[in-house]
């Protein structure tokens, strides 16, 4: 079934429950009403009877022909006995003698339903002068006038939910085909999208949509958006692997080819071929891992997360790299239990790659400080300070893509394949964090990564 007809019938279901509960609301309403009246009335009418002599006089309760003007149209009155025996009755309907002639001592009203019509009935004790109870009164009357006006009643009810149930079907088709109408074009862009394989978006109104539809909508055109920035990340990053990995590859095929023709005679040439065929392999397995390496920080998630000391990774990385390159690392710690939540390994690598673009193109000190922001107090601030050769200003923007390089030939000296910042990158990301470089030729240059962290160990 589709959504379109269920939201119809939904609504018109609805709206006949609606109307069922307000019907026998009105139709108990109105016979409340009437009925109430009516047992008003008769008790107003049995206040003159109540009365009179006759009715203390258990001898004249055989000769009724002193209540015979007491009689109304399509009513009844009886008097009986403190033993249920009816001593009189008058009664302008067959009817009414359906009602139960059982003595007393308390005064009430009832109201039966009969195969012909709806009675009401009241019946109070006769007392007399020396609170000696005699027997009852009953006075009845057959409500034919409120039968006629039900059925007249539930006449209108049935035309009027037939009508109220025609007029919800159509207006809920007509209003559900509004209300669906951007789904179903959302729906189309989805299908042309998948089909074609294109990134098309849904347009908004000039005033936009507040509802749920329009945040539907807006989602929708963001998550493409993503697609389409992953998607074409995803082709350059293709690219540019490629062209990366095309050049070590001619040189060892080239070099291959040199051996087999004329390698097996000349010892320098095939110690050279040797040496480059090695040099690009490992050049080969390092672009290898790194590439690895990226596509695993781009994944999102939280795998091997916990609470770490920053300060003391910082030291221990920092004496591990200042023992492999033989060069002073000086380390500032202005927060000694700086605790962290994130993957350990991934922010020693991030400190790794940080220290070893500073160490690679810097020949003094290397200084690494850990700081709290002064402007927000849950962050702190990881900085490397190099007073190396620096960066152009207009390079900086760039330093971050995949496989950028400022100089080809010294990042080729240097043994690097340019993903070393992408890599840091993603690192800060995954920790909602941010990263920024500021350099200048000559200057040396600095990076700032702002990480969140927890002050004091979690409550366990």
């Amino acid at each position: 079934m589709r959504l379109r007809t269920k939201i119809t019938l939904l609504i018109a279901s609805s709206l006949l429950l609606v109307l069922l509960l307000f019907n026998a609301v009105t139709y108990m309403t109105v016979v409340n009403l009437t009925t109430t009246n009516e047992i008003r009335l008769l008790w107003e009418a049995a206040q003159p009877i109540m009365s009179q002599p006759g009715v203390y006089s258990p001898n004249r309760w055989n000769r009724s022909g002193w209540l015979k003007p007491f009689l109304t149209p399509q009513s009844m009155i009886r008097i009986m006995d403190t033993d249920s025996q009816i001593q009189t009755v008058l009664q302008s309907q067959e009817e009414l003698l359906q009602i139960p002639a059982v003595y007393s001592s308390r005064s009430f009203s009832k109201t039966i339903k009969t195969a012909d019509a709806l009675i009401v009935y009241i019946q109070t004790p006769i007392i007399d002068e020396n609170n000696q109870t005699l027997g009852s009164l009953q006075m009845g009357r057959k409500l034919e006038t409120l039968d006629e006006y039900l059925r007249v009643l539930i006449t209108v009810l049935m035309f009027t939910s037939i009508g109220a149930a025609v007029f919800s079907l159509l207006s809920g088709m007509y209003y559900t085909r509004i209300i669906l109408r951007p789904i179903h074009r959302l729906a189309y862009i989805m299908e042309v999208n998948q089909q074609n394989g294109v990134f098309m978006q849904m347009e908004l109104s000039p005033f936009g949509r507040h509802d749920e539809l329009g945040q539907l909508i807006r989602t929708f055109n963001a998550m493409i958006a993503e697609l389409e920035r992953n998607f074409n990340r995803q082709k350059l990053f293709l690219a540019d692997a490629s062209h990366e990995l095309k050049t070590p590859l001619t040189i060892i095929e080239s070099y291959a080819d040199l051996l087999k023709r004329w390698g097996g005679s000349d010892t320098a040439l095939r110690e050279e071929a040797i040496e480059a065929i090695q040099s690009e392999a490992v050049r080969l397995r390092n672009l290898t891992h790194s590439l690895l390496t990226l596509a695993n920080t781009e994944a999102e998630g939280q795998q091997l997360w916990q609470h770490f000391d920053m300060a003391e990774l910082i030291r221990t990385t920092a004496a591990g790299l200042q023992q492999a390159f033989k060069r002073e690392l000086l380390v500032e710690i202005e927060l000694p239990d700086a605790l962290l939540y994130g993957n350990p390994e991934q922010i020693k690598q991030l400190l790794i790659i940080l220290l070893d673009n500073a160490i690679k193109y810097s020949q003094k000190p290397v200084r690494i400080k850990l700081l709290r922001d002064h402007r927000d107090a849950q962050i702190l601030v990881l900085q490397v300070i190099d007073q190396g050769i620096g960066v152009e200003a207009v390079d900086i923007p760039r330093l971050f893509d995949r496989f950028y390089r400022v100089d080809q030939a010294r990042s080729r000296e240097t043994g690097g394949n340019g993903l070393g910042l992408a890599i840091a990158r993603n690192i800060v990301r995954l920790h909602k964090g941010t990263v920024a470089i500021t350099s200048s030729l000559g200057a040396g240059t600095q990076v700032s990564v702002k990480l969140p962290f927890l002050p004091s160990p979690p409550s366990l």
